[in-house]
């Protein structure tokens, strides 16, 4: 599919030279940086560094995983997905007979909710919490009737083998009694799973009679659902999210739907989880900032403390929204209506705020005890914060405080223990993080791969003439091989076919940050093609160079080896290409 008639369902885009630009999607700015390179497949923004090919796009803006982007741009564009599939994804005929099986399954509880005389206390519990007809049939809720195999007998009389269904999570095999298997739901309120394109891929099931446990009842993992990384509400909320850079979580299903019907439509929950790595890397794709609603009782409290760090980790801004004690937001809307419950997101507290708050109420800070155990606590939050940047800021606010210099909160870092110590020690002595620079080495193999993909035509002879095991190994240096690997082959891929294969983010990042470098270098320099050619005979003599040391050393192993030739080469190397940026 042409990528930038993809961009513009997102973006209002603007052809200036070559490329195509807009304000980024991935974060707020007022001047466009986010730049599409049409010819190569790639996108790259100059202000947050987010980049990639068309596949890794659709992954951020739609928070889906790369075979998923790959199944939607298909039905578009004809892609063949097979080529694409990882090693162990499950085979694509089971995946789809396995949607087909969540698909009959939720029609199956809608109708017996619907219809069936055992779902009266279904129908009475929704009722009691004033959840509309609207909303039973937007949200496809359903009833899991008593019994041991109504739904079994449905699904096995259509032809679904009970081996599917078992892994599709919808029947459990018979530990007693013999074989056979029996309906996994029995008896429970039913709220369908969807997955971003809006598909059932599982179920949470409440129970209906007091006695029947667990009170809340999820699908297995499944080879289209995991309870770590979906959320409920992701499908419809999602626009809503997106346009507002906000996502509110909550924790339950029911507080989902309320909300939406009063029209709080950015709201999603986990699945009886705490968040996990996963759910914050969905939600950085397609947001800046996450407002957490939880109860104002001491669980609500440690939920929200628990979620939080994953979140952050993930550089999103993090607010927390508090309730009166003993009222879910389900019950907050029904007693004050949806504009109140919306002011109460506006008014959500930043999370160190928060934790600050709670710090105090755990704490008498009038005393210097009390101080000195809230301090403490504050300080070990900031150590798990994994951005340098990110915690050098927090630092300084404990500083601000609690009135005391910022060497001191640095120096209570530096005496925790374990992965907090080796995180804060990664400091400067004066507390500011350790800033290192890119040598000619590291920034070689970028520089490198830039060139080669704004001119595949020097292609075919830098798979003769570059030597790229001397380059130093990263997402770079493997986009590289990969290029000049499938040329050497005779394989016939261009360059954009390659591009377009990179399934891995990192490495569609890497090569979209290096064409991006290698445009903007070409804007400074008076003459590009001369530069050009400057540059690739400077990156093939200088890898040379490092290979005819390398084999000296060997050949010598007992006199130190002399490279002042080769140091001498890499300043001429970087002398000459700042000298060419600067314009001759």
């Amino acid at each position: 599919m042409d990528f930038v008639r993809l961009a513009a369902r997102y973006c209002q885009l603007k052809k200036r030279g070559k490329n195509y630009w807009a304000l980024c999607p991935f974060h707020k700015e007022k001047t466009p940086s986010f730049s599409i390179d049409a010819e190569n497949g790639l996108y790259h923004c100059f202000g947050c560094k987010e980049g990639g090919n068309v596949f890794s796009f659709l992954q951020k803006m739609e928070g889906v995983s790369f075979g998923e982007a790959v199944r939607l741009l298909a039905a578009e564009a004809g892609i063949d997905v097979t080529s694409y599939e990882g090693r162990g994804a499950p085979d694509e005929d089971e995946r789809v007979s396995l949607r087909e099986a969540h698909e009959l399954a939720t029609t199956f509880y809608q109708k017996c909710l619907e219809k069936a005389r055992g779902g009266t206390r279904a129908r009475e519990y929704l009722k009691g919490r004033q959840i509309s007809a609207e909303s039973v049939e937007l949200w496809r809720l359903g009833y899991a009737p008593e019994g041991w195999d109504h739904f079994l007998n449905c699904a096995t009389g259509r032809g679904y083998n009970a081996d599917l269904l078992e892994r599709a999570g919808l029947v459990l095999a018979r530990q007693s009694g013999g074989p056979g298997h029996y309906d996994r739901f029995r008896n429970r309120l039913i709220f369908p799973i969807a997955d971003t394109a809006g598909r059932p891929i599982g179920f949470g099931a409440r129970a209906l009679s007091p006695d029947d446990e667990p009170k809340y009842l999820n699908s297995p993992d499944t080879p289209l659902f995991s309870k770590g990384s979906c959320f409920f509400g992701l499908d419809r909320a999602k626009p809503a999210v997106r346009s507002g850079d906000t996502a509110v979580v909550l924790e339950g299903y029911t507080d989902v739907i309320m909300a939406h019907q009063a029209g709080v439509t950015e709201t999603l929950a986990v699945l009886g989880t705490a968040l996990t790595e996963q759910h914050a890397r969905t939600l950085r794709r397609l947001c800046s900032r996450v407002i957490l609603v939880f109860d104002a009782d001491e669980a609500g409290q440690k939920s929200a403390a628990r979620s939080v760090e994953v979140l952050l980790n993930e550089e999103l801004e993090v607010r927390v929204a508090e309730l009166p004690a003993g009222l879910d937001p389900c019950d907050y809307i029904l007693q004050h209506g949806g504009e109140k419950f919306r002011e109460r997101l506006e008014e959500s507290l930043g999370f160190f705020e928060f934790r600050m708050g709670l710090a105090r109420g755990r704490h008498d800070t009038g005393t210097v005890q009390g101080k000195t155990a809230a301090f403490r606590e504050m300080v070990e939050l900031a150590a798990g914060l994994r951005d340098a940047a990110q915690r050098e800021m927090v630092v300084q606010w404990i500083a601000d405080e609690f009135r005391v210099s910022p060497g001191s909160v640095w120096q209570h870092l530096q005496r925790l223990p374990g992965p907090a110590r080796a995180r804060a020690t990664s400091t400067a002595p004066d507390g500011r993080p350790e800033r290192t620079g890119l040598t000619a080495d590291d920034s070689l193999p970028g520089e490198v791969l830039g060139l080669l993909l704004a001119h595949p035509d020097y292609v075919p002879e830098a798979v003769d003439r570059l030597d790229t095991e001397m380059l130093r190994d990263g997402p770079e240096k493997t986009v590289l091989e990969r290029l000049l690997g499938d040329l050497d082959q005779g394989s016939g891929a261009e360059t954009r076919d390659v591009l377009n294969s990179l399934a891995e983010p990192a490495l569609a990042s890497a090569a979209s940050r290096a064409l991006a470098e290698e445009r903007s270098r070409e804007t400074r320099v008076s003459d590009a093609d001369e530069n050009t050619r400057e540059r690739f005979e400077g990156y093939v003599e200088y890898l040379k160079a490092k290979r005819d040391a390398a084999a000296a050393e060997l050949s010598a192993p007992v006199e130190m080896l002399d490279d002042r030739a080769l140091k001498a080469r890499e300043k001429e190397l970087r002398d000459r290409d700042r000298q060419s940026s600067q314009g001759r």
